[in-house]
């Protein structure tokens, strides 16, 4: 591969000028907001069904379908007023009915979505006027904003006894920049631009998003200028570092990331129970080994639930420390060695070639405190629906993306347990569930601040998986690409405004998070 990429001297020439195609790791699983369940998909969906409120890539709210809103009532009611003139992609007119009948929905019980709560303490979602939407609430929701960045559908867009219907996911009608041109199972998916976007129809008017499970075949692809742009694995930023004839076409992108990778345990097992063997587990694990040869130094250790620099963030709990010897003493104390020891089934995607290698780590290191490991890899959708939905694992490796609102009810409650909902480990830790309810009820920064600095304490004594480490982002784009701004929320936060120059540039700007061969030689 290596010499491939080095006696590269230019990719083939472009496709079309006012055609992307992306590369994408796994095919989403839907596209329809009302039944996002992966990171991927929230960022697809958001090119084809906004929200009434966007979060920009400097981290705070603006206005999307919604122009205004008024808080009234000390925070007990939202006034939204909605954007005139905005289109659903079917032609009708988006009205505050709209709304209405996505939070119903959702609230229903008649579908299978992971949102119900999402929404929170809501009493009522009214339309005062065809362009005027009222949100009360039973009680203050420090929340109830950003809730709204949630993507809507229109009215009548999902009928009684239809909810499993493939076509919902995989069609919607969104009011976005792009809508669903064509979706072929396992091979791409094609978004058109859509004419009568309220905000001015994308300059690039065609992207291909292209799934490509397999690193080698994705970076190839990248190499011959099959692929405009694609995030690019730390192995494969690794190798496009030392080729300096590709990068001359591309510009690097590294950002401050969301993803973080955990070790998460089955809590339905008893062995998991004593909070001493998930410290242990935690302790015996060497975080360091992992951030420098799997993730070539493109990250740091893990610490907690929050994302290093956020202002709810604690940076007094560090990352615990790599002890074997410690962690086999903590495991005696706690009877692991009295008991039979069965062999622990550790599951992960076969497509995240980082979580098997981080696998192999895990499973060498727990292999020196006499632990055996079994690691089984499986294909995302089977993963996902089957394993995890099941619980059919010992302890799972998994990489997840940070919420920017430090609101994790829905990640860590006791009650988000059932199946599709997303504290699949099943964690549930009594004061942990008190101060989300808590957090939720209160609006003043500094006394949340406290009150998520305290869960991050309670959590390092109490840990529900092992937080490995903190990711940096880093995306590949063709030096063509113009308008492309990095931020903590990546590169596609401002995708529609993006626009394609026919010249290729060797010189990339200056600062920021963009890198040239240059710098990546040194």
């Amino acid at each position: 591969m290596l010499a491939l990429l080095g006696s590269c001297t230019r990719p083939q020439p472009p496709g079309e000028a006012d055609t992307l195609v992306l590369a994408v790791p796994y095919e989403p699983a839907s596209l329809n907001p009302v039944f996002l369940s992966d990171q991927l998909s929230y960022t697809v969906s958001g090119w084809v069904s906004p929200g009434l409120v966007r979060l920009t890539g400097d981290l705070t709210l603006a206005g999307d379908l919604a122009a205004s809103w008024e808080i009234l009532d000390r925070g007990r009611e939202i006034r939204f007023h909605l954007r005139p003139g905005v289109k659903w992609q079917d032609g009708r007119d988006f009205t505050a009915a709209d709304v209405v009948f996505t939070y119903n929905l959702i609230t229903s019980g008649r579908v299978p979505t992971p949102h119900r709560s999402h929404f929170g303490p809501v009493r009522e979602v009214r339309a005062l006027d065809p362009q005027t939407v009222a949100v009360t609430y039973q009680e203050v929701y420090s929340s109830a904003l950003e809730s709204w960045t949630m993507g809507l559908v229109p009215q009548g867009s999902l009928k009684e006894g239809k909810a499993d219907d493939p076509s919902l996911g995989r069609a919607p009608v969104g009011s976005g920049p792009y809508r669903v041109k064509e979706w072929v199972a396992g091979q791409k998916i094609v978004l058109a631009a859509f004419p009568g976007y309220f905000g001015g129809a994308p300059k690039i008017r065609q992207l291909i998003l292209k799934i490509t499970p397999d690193p080698t075949t994705s970076l190839l692809e990248l190499k011959s200028g099959v692929i405009d742009v694609m995030e690019l694995t730390p192995n494969q930023y690794a190798q496009l570092s030392r080729s300096p004839a590709l990068l001359r076409h591309f510009r690097i992108y590294r950002c401050p990331s969301v993803k973080y990778g955990f070790l998460g345990f089955n809590f339905q097992e008893e062995r998991f129970r004593d909070p001493r063997v998930r410290q242990a587990l935690g302790l015996a694990i060497d975080k360091q080994a992992i951030i420098r040869t799997v993730l070539h130094g493109c990250g740091s250790p893990g610490a907690g639930p929050y994302p290093p620099g956020a202002w709810y963030y604690y940076g007094d709990t560090p990352a615990s420390a790599y002890d074997p010897a410690r962690a086999q003493e903590m495991l005696s104390q706690a009877g692991w060695y009295d008991k039979e020891r069965p062999v622990l089934h550790l599951v992960t995607n076969f497509e995240n070639k980082e979580n098997i290698l981080i696998a192999e780590i895990i499973q060498n290191n727990l292999a020196k405190i006499g632990i055996k490991v079994k690691i089984e890899t499986l294909e995302w959708l089977t993963f996902r629906y089957k394993i995890i939905a099941k619980r059919l694992f010992d302890v799972v490796l998994l990489s997840r993306h940070y919420i920017w609102d430090p609101d994790l009810y829905n990640v860590w409650h006791s009650s988000k347990t059932r199946e599709g909902e997303w504290n699949f480990l099943s964690y549930s830790n009594s004061q942990v569930d008190e101060l989300l309810e808590r957090g939720r009820k209160t609006v003043g920064r500094p006394q949340r601040q406290r009150l998520y600095q305290r869960i991050q304490e309670i959590m390092a004594q109490d840990p529900p998986c092992v937080f490995l480490y903190n990711a940096d982002a880093i995306f590949a784009a063709k030096r063509k690409i113009q308008g492309i701004a990095p931020s903590p929320l990546g590169i596609f936060h401002n995708l529609s405004t993006w626009s394609i120059n026919g010249k290729d540039h060797s010189q990339a700007k200056p600062g920021g998070a963009v890198r040239d061969h240059a710098h990546l030689r040194g």
